[in-house]
């Protein structure tokens, strides 16, 4: 399961829950902190490979994101699932599109593209096709395992509480966010990967996501040469958590890019 190059690397857009960090109206003490590595925007990763920018959701700080990474390009999007901190940008795809003078394709699973086309139901009309108020994207179906702009991408089922979610795999990355267990074909399809990147939304297991202690376990359980922390509530200081994770574990932070 390779990508197209040996050099694929991974920005992290955003690190953060579906609040962020600093969360409105909170004045402890992470969402104060000076340390810029506390400020996370909503959680999604770019991942580049041979000249192409393949974003991995659009969260609703995609402007702010873009703006503080100079991305000017986005040759297509892989969504993960319809929830709010993971779509909400969307729209911020316009820009893009006025940029490249191009359309992007946009990939997800068949459920999540169908809520996604209602949920922003304007940017899939017929009537407002040629419209420039709205982004010129090409909704495709990601069912299974595909080959997008040369990348390998395998989508997989988890449990995001009552729910299934989707996860990645793309090349040798796991993308693994939204999810408090994951069962027995998705431990199949992240065998032998190099890199995870998995959420933990508290110290403490969560109804739908990984406590510290579960996604630390699930990172050892496939053992690849590098995981990361992300989806960071603001319990969550980075500094402390840095020191606290076993060896090869780091937590990400908004900005941070790796080598695949």
């Amino acid at each position: 399961m390779k990508s197209s190059s040996s050099k694929m690397t991974a920005l992290f857009m955003g690190t953060g829950s579906s609040v962020g960090v600093p969360m409105i109206g909170c004045s402890c003490a992470v969402c104060r902190s000076p340390d810029k590595r506390n400020r996370r925007t909503r959680s999604s990763i770019l991942v580049s490979d041979g000249g192409k920018n393949l974003l991995v959701d659009t969260a609703p700080d995609l402007r702010i994101q873009s703006l503080r990474e100079g991305i000017s390009r986005i040759d297509a999007v892989v969504y993960t699932h319809a929830h709010a901190d993971h779509v909400l940008g969307l729209d911020e795809l316009r820009t893009f599109n006025f940029i490249m003078q191009e359309e992007i394709p946009i990939y997800a699973p068949p459920r999540v593209l169908e809520r996604i086309k209602a949920m922003f139901s304007y940017a899939f009309s017929e009537e407002n096709k040629e419209g420039v108020t709205r982004p010129r994207l090409v909704p495709r179906e990601l069912p299974g395992p595909m080959e997008i702009m040369g990348i390998f991408v395998q989508p997989f089922l988890v449990e995001h509480g009552p729910v299934m979610n989707t996860a990645l795999r793309i090349g040798d990355l796991v993308y693994l966010t939204d999810c408090n267990a994951v069962p027995e074909e998705g431990k199949r399809v992240m065998k032998g990967a190099s890199t995870m990147i998995v959420g933990a939304v508290r110290y403490e297991p969560h109804e739908s996501h990984f406590g510290l202690a579960q996604a630390i376990a699930e990172i050892q359980e496939i053992s690849p040469r590098a995981g990361y922390i992300t989806h960071l509530s603001h319990r969550m200081d980075h500094a402390t958590l840095e020191g606290e994770l076993p060896s090869g574990i780091r937590p990400a932070f908004d900005g941070l890019k790796i080598v695949v």
